[in-house]
């Protein structure tokens, strides 16, 4: 394996938190306070710091925030040479403004500025992909996009749907995944099945693998994660781990899954690694955690191994 390719989206996150309740109609007291994310750039940025070689592929603007976004991209050790500038198009910003409890009040998201990134420019890097490559895409492309990209691409294809609303980007597309990492309620909106008793599971992702998907993986939060791959069929639970923050976390848990695809591990192993770079999240204050390293990740992976007990779905 060569190389692995991630294509999404980047944006700033503002959160303005009110030190009082909030007034309507008038200006609050407050701290305003901004960190780096977007679905493919999480992925990207954990990615990164597990040693592998990642190639990011977005769309940046060419004002201030566009500015640090590329910075902190090289700073990070990420590849954004494939990346395209573009000069009429704000930085993709989401606004949140929170009570003092931490409950949001109202959030204004602007994020077009993906929607300008040209497919037509990247195809002969892209045709460049073949199987021994990985590409990541996340559902904050539109789905033009990605039907353009995967007419353009012969190596294998990652995708994290994101959220209910964008899942259905990816419909019609399933024939042509690798895989897919839906959380338990997009697997649930998507299919249109529900995990109420134990023989459900087998139930969904048979549905998902049905449907031409070669592997399924579906994170369900506290209750671990399940998935498949061929005749293979697992659900793992989740080790003891200190929870700090759970944003981030799928993000993370993508970069450790194609950790383990890029190094050649097998299907279960390779959702062990994705566990361990969860794990790691849940662990910081940040979205994409200070500390992680590709030595983090394996003592992680070990923990997993041990203490997360493996049940076959059958």
């Amino acid at each position: 394996m060569n190389r692995v390719c991630v294509i999404g989206g980047a944006n700033v996150d503002l959160s303005a938190r009110s030190f009082e309740p909030i007034r309507d109609y008038d200006s609050n007291p407050g701290k305003v306070s901004y960190s780096f994310g977007g679905v493919a750039h999480n992925i990207a940025a954990n990615m990164a710091g597990f040693g592998l070689p990642v190639e990011y592929i977005t769309a940046f603007s060419t004002d201030s925030w566009g500015k640090l976004l590329k910075q902190e991209c090289f700073d990070r050790g990420i590849s954004i040479k494939h990346s395209q500038t573009v000069s009429d198009e704000g930085t993709s910003l989401y606004l949140a403004v929170v009570e003092p409890d931490g409950e949001m009040k109202v959030a204004i998201a602007d994020m077009n500025i993906l929607s300008r990134l040209d497919i037509d420019v990247l195809s002969p890097i892209l045709e460049q992909l073949d199987q021994d490559d990985l590409l990541v895409l996340d559902t904050n492309l539109t789905q033009q996009q990605i039907s353009q990209i995967l007419s353009h691409v012969h190596c294998r294809v990652y995708v994290d749907p994101i959220s209910i609303a964008k899942s259905t980007r990816i419909c019609g597309f399933f024939d042509r995944l690798e895989m897919l990492k839906p959380n338990i309620f997009e697997a649930e909106y998507l299919s249109g099945k529900r995990i109420e008793e134990e023989k459900d599971c087998k139930k969904m992702l048979d549905w998902f693998i049905d449907r031409g998907i070669k592997s399924i993986v579906i994170s369900m939060g506290s209750k671990g994660v399940m998935g498949r791959r061929g005749e293979e069929a697992y659900h793992l639970a989740n080790a003891d781990i200190e929870i700090v923050n759970t944003t981030g976390a799928g993000d993370a848990f993508m970069a450790g899954y194609i950790y383990g695809q890029y190094h050649g591990y097998d299907f279960l192993d390779s959702m062990r690694y994705a566990l361990a770079a969860s794990a790691i999240a849940i662990k910081s204050a940040d979205t994409v955690s200070s500390e992680i390293s590709e030595d983090l990740l394996k003592q992680y992976y070990k923990k997993i191994r041990k203490e997360s007990e493996v049940t076959v779905i059958r």
